[in-house]
């Protein structure tokens, strides 16, 4: 005895608050299918010349749902059961929005953001060799408990030891929670804003700099076994790392605020030293609903959630 879904496949993508229809067959004694995502009912069939259909309105939150359809017999009682992933999309073939917070965002309602679109997030963590966001512990919980993907990232003083960063940023995201398979890989974030971070880079060389934010790269990568992402602009890289092709290799989240972004057929200016992006920071002037500040980082992700979703395991060094 079995029960099988031959509809959707695995992994398939659709756009949230559409329908969707669950087919699949059973076999032997079952003569009903339950069908869950997660904990939540999203209906039931009776089992016809061994096949079942459920038709489901849509999800209201996008995000990844893992289905389990359960088959019984006469006497109730469950015989067989199977599993599936698929994706909820705000943008399916198409750019996921997401946002970056730090403490100047106060306190955030998480599931009020995700209920707005946004399927990702970015929380400040650290800065330098001691800073630490008050914000993040709450941040990094809150964001995985309301089902967005989140990830952490680290500003870097470039005048600073870039081990004692390391290790202020990799001992207080464990502190709080350890990052985990499925979250976004650690982001480095190397601009010239304020101007007392652009004087701590015309301080130093450009062979040092290199070497400076290879040593933060080279420790987050043996420890936790991700590649980062970096985070950085046309604008500084044209400055200060003019040529450097070290970390082209690396996931590229571009900050670019044209007047009227095009978020449909995104281009953001980036460095030459790349080919392409995997996050467009596109403005700091959005309004999110959930964030009390008027002025937050808006993002997209050069993909469907799909895409998003693919990215997180391929940042995953393997040795």
């Amino acid at each position: 005895m079995s029960v099988t879904i031959t509809t959707p496949n695995n992994n398939s993508e659709f756009l949230w608050k559409t329908p969707v229809t669950f087919k699949g067959k059973a076999e032997g004694e079952i003569v009903k299918v339950e069908i869950f995502a997660e904990q939540y009912h999203l209906g039931s069939d009776d089992v016809k010349s061994g096949e079942w259909i459920v038709n489901y309105p849509g999800f209201n939150k996008p995000g990844l749902r893992k289905i389990r359809v359960v088959g019984f017999d006469e006497g109730g009682n469950k015989v067989d059961s199977t599993e599936i992933a698929i994706v909820a999309s705000v943008n399916p073939n198409g750019f996921e929005r997401g946002i970056d917070v730090s403490d100047h965002d106060g306190s955030v309602n998480w599931p009020q953001v995700r209920s707005a679109g946004f399927t990702y997030a970015f929380a400040k963590a650290t800065e330098g060799r001691t800073w630490k966001a008050d914000t993040f512990p709450k941040n990094w919980r809150q964001i995985q408990g309301a089902g967005i993907i989140r990830g952490a990232y680290h500003f870097f003083r470039p005048s600073v030891d870039p081990k004692e960063q390391a290790r202020n940023f990799l001992d207080y995201v464990a502190s709080v929670e350890p990052i985990q398979p499925e979250d976004l890989p650690p982001a480095l974030d190397l601009e010239h804003f304020p101007d007392s971070v652009r004087r701590e880079w015309e301080s130093v060389s450009k062979p040092e700099r290199v070497q400076r934010v290879r040593t933060w790269i080279d420790i987050v990568e043996t420890e936790i076994n991700r590649k980062p992402i970096i985070y950085t602009s046309f604008g500084f890289w044209d400055e200060f790392m003019s040529g450097v092709k070290d970390f082209s290799s690396y996931p590229l989240w571009v900050a670019h605020y044209p007047t009227n972004p095009t978020l449909n057929n995104p281009k953001p200016l980036i460095p030459r030293e790349w080919k392409t992006w995997a996050f467009w920071q596109y403005s700091d002037t959005t309004e999110v609903p959930g964030i009390p500040a008027d002025n937050e980082d808006s993002n997209l992700f050069n993909g469907s959630l799909g895409e998003l979703l693919a990215l997180v395991p391929s940042t995953i060094i393997t040795t």
